[in-house]
């Protein structure tokens, strides 16, 4: 309903180009992706669509439309028509600010991304393979973070039903047998390492990467840098919510603590052979610290 209601407000209105340097968050669902949007949402000079932007990529590009392959999407999938709804849409957004988006299923989307939005510019929010997994298998057993309802059904050792949660992973049907910890490893590892390898095609300068474990620990000087690297002014909205991150909660399945993956070691461990290497690749140490 919301899709057709931003198509029908945007029909007719005059042809636009892409939207002047926008910027995408790039990170696993779970990885601490929705602080980072809230930080940077926070400036006076970027415009969002609230949330995630499922109602703009949806719209053209809903998985259904390919046989429920997955939620990757390469240039040629860009269909007629496509182009101008998304720079009208994304113009009424921003309203004349830098148009600013969170969805975290565009780690599977660089490609098509960069066609779209030559001038964009991305921050790749990595965050450790254990915690990450962990949140995702909460998220999975409580039902949030739920995408789609599939055509066909899961047979999963703790959930049975058509209810996905989190991103379509190319090869999703695969894991149909499986368990929530085997689906959260392949969400973690499909979304890494795809965006890691389509990142490289993006122009240098045009990226920036952000470790969520010193976005936490150090908030402020890392925003800060952070905006620099983005070209935006310094703003005293963005530095106070950073200065007391306690003030500001965000969506979290159970109340945070260090360490709370361990509440689940056994699952982590059986799956740790998965998501090491991608951990590695982010730039962890690829241990298990249990």
């Amino acid at each position: 309903m919301r899709r057709m209601w931003l198509r029908t407000l945007v029909r007719g209105q005059q042809s636009v180009g892409p939207p002047n340097d926008p910027i995408f968050i790039i990170g696993c669902p779970r990885s601490g992706t929705t602080l980072l949007f809230r930080l940077l949402q926070q400036h006076v000079e970027v415009g969002t669509p609230g949330g995630e932007g499922h109602i703009l990529w949806n719209t053209f590009q809903h998985p259904r439309r390919r046989n429920w392959s997955s939620d990757r999407l390469l240039e040629a999938d860009i269909v007629p028509g496509e182009r101008e709804f998304l720079y009208a849409a994304i113009r009424r957004m921003a309203e004349g600010g830098r148009f600013l988006d969170k969805t975290p299923r565009n780690c599977l989307r660089i490609p098509y991304l960069l066609e779209l939005f030559p001038g964009a510019r991305f921050v790749v929010l990595k965050r450790d393979g254990p915690p990450t997994v962990s949140s995702l298998i909460e998220g999975w057993r409580v039902r949030h973070g739920i995408s789609y309802r599939l055509p066909e059904r899961l047979e999963l050792a703790e959930y049975r039903g058509r209810l996905w949660s989190y991103l379509l992973p190319p090869g999703w049907r695969d894991l149909k047998h499986t368990t929530i910890a085997d689906v959260a490893a392949r969400q973690y590892v499909s979304a890494y390492e795809t965006a890691l390898t389509d990142i490289q095609r993006v122009p240098k300068g045009f990226v920036t990467e952000v470790a969520y474990e010193s976005l936490v620990r150090r908030p402020v000087p890392v925003i800060e840098a952070l905006l620099e690297e983005l070209h935006l002014p310094s703003s005293g909205d963005v530095i106070s919510m950073a200065s007391d991150l306690s003030k500001h909660e965000v969506q979290a399945n159970s109340p945070p603590r260090p360490d709370k993956w361990k509440q689940r070691a056994d699952e982590i461990t059986r799956i740790f052979p998965t998501i090491s290497p991608t951990a590695r690749r982010l730039g962890y140490e690829g241990r298990l610290d249990l």
